[in-house]
């Protein structure tokens, strides 16, 4: 079972007293993130992918992931890569967006069919893979090269973002005499946040996501077969300013994913999944360190459909990880260089039901996360305004002077940005 952190937001709120605008490190990523131990108690313009309000802070600055490798060292392409853009208008107004690819690293719209690629590990089917695993693999071409637009309007101490991401993908056959046979999936995305200064020492980072993936096997002669999917992200945060030195950050997270497909004129339900995640984070900095974690705790469920016909009942798969603690800390070693490390420990319990003989019958298991014990390592490299960013291969601290002539990478992640002047 895998324990993924989805961070998302929404909330409706509107003041305008005092200014928005706040002293942001236009710098970071997924990798710095990474290498702090998968930390979601951070500021960090990877957020920018979940809550497009955060756009207004990270204005006229450009953003991607390199990613990792994509098979063996030194081979073309990378997994997990994406580039965005953000510039400013004027005082109110930024215009941004994304390319991503299938194997985009976040669970938001910038994802493409997330059952079908599955890059995080999500435990219900895309809806291009249920329609091909009935009429057959490749019949419809699976969705790729996502295309997201980004708005955001700012006034006073607050700004409201919105993203719109679109996909499709087509393949189809035209003979010359007869019926034409034809394979879609699309997918449409919305994304509205908010960032608000509720006070002068607390602030709210808030968003909705609505992801809607479809596809759709039309043959020359009979009924289409089809599936469909609507995936709802909520997320919230909070950044309460306690002190000088010390900023608490609560998070709340909910992501809900149904659907159904239909085949031969019938239609069924999809597995349908849920999940819920509470959790109580700090930020604790002085000068050039910044020492961020906390403890969440997050359920998952996976509904299987029964079936009327048969008296069969609805099954639970469930995973309850608690506690989850991402702890990490980031300081300078020199002007241009960033030292980073983190620690992930997750605990859990997994419950499964199957079918028995006149009932059901339920299993239930502890486990611990992650598999590769917990240390995480990053560096950060600054070259005036443009920044690479990396989580490291730990073993290469282990490996020490048998690292020269070695075939293992070094950095398994890397991100970079550039704030334009």
């Amino acid at each position: 079972m895998r324990s993924f952190y989805i961070v998302v937001i929404l909330v409706l709120v509107g003041f305008t007293f005092t200014g928005l605008s706040q002293d942001y490190k236009k710098t970071g990523g997924l990798a710095r993130l990474t290498g702090m131990g998968g930390n979601i108690y951070v500021a960090d313009p990877f957020f920018t992918t979940i809550n497009p309000a955060w756009n207004s802070e990270y204005d006229n600055f450009l953003m991607g992931d390199l990613g990792s490798n994509a098979s063996t060292p030194f081979s073309a392409g990378g997994s997990g890569q994406y580039i965005s853009a953000n510039f400013r208008l004027n005082k109110n107004w930024t215009l941004g967006g994304l390319l991503t690819r299938n194997d985009f690293n976040g669970f938001s719209i910038a994802l493409l069919d997330p059952g079908t690629n599955n890059s995080l590990g999500l435990p219900f089917p895309g809806v291009v893979s249920t329609v091909n695993n009935i009429v057959g693999a490749g019949t419809v071409v699976p969705l790729d090269n996502n295309v997201e637009v980004i708005g955001t309007y700012s006034i006073g101490n607050t700004a409201v973002g919105l993203g719109v991401a679109y996909a499709s993908t087509s393949n189809d056959f035209t003979p010359d005499t007869g019926a034409v046979t034809e394979g879609t999936a699309s997918q449409i995305g919305v994304n509205l946040g908010i960032l608000a200064n509720i006070t002068r020492s607390f602030k709210v980072d808030a968003g909705v996501s609505f992801v809607l993936p479809s596809a759709t096997f039309t043959p020359p002669t009979g009924t289409e077969t089809s599936a469909s999917q609507t995936i709802i992200l909520v997320n919230i945060r909070g950044f309460w300013m306690h002190s000088s030195k010390v900023t608490v950050v609560p998070v709340i997270a909910f992501a809900t994913a149904t659907g159904s497909f239909e085949t031969g004129g019938t239609s069924t339900d999809l597995n349908s999944f849920t999940s819920f995640a509470a959790g109580l984070g700090m930020n604790y900095t002085v000068n050039d360190f910044l020492f961020a974690g906390g403890i969440l705790f997050n359920t998952n469920t996976l509904t299987i459909p029964g079936n009327a016909a048969t008296s069969t009942p609805d099954l639970d798969n469930t995973a309850m990880n608690f506690p989850i603690w991402n702890l990490g800390m980031e300081w300078n070693m020199t002007d241009w260089f960033v030292a980073r490390l983190g620690y992930i420990a997750i605990t859990g319990r997994a419950t499964a039901q199957v079918n028995g003989t006149t009932g059901i019958n339920e299993f239930g298991t502890t486990y611990f996360l992650p598999t590769t014990r917990g240390f995480t390592v990053g560096v950060g490299f600054r070259l005036g305004d443009f920044s690479l960013d990396a989580t490291v291969n730990e073993d290469v601290l282990r490996q020490g002077f048998n690292n020269i002539g070695g075939g293992g990478s070094t950095f398994t992640y890397l991100s970079t940005s550039y704030a334009l002047p």
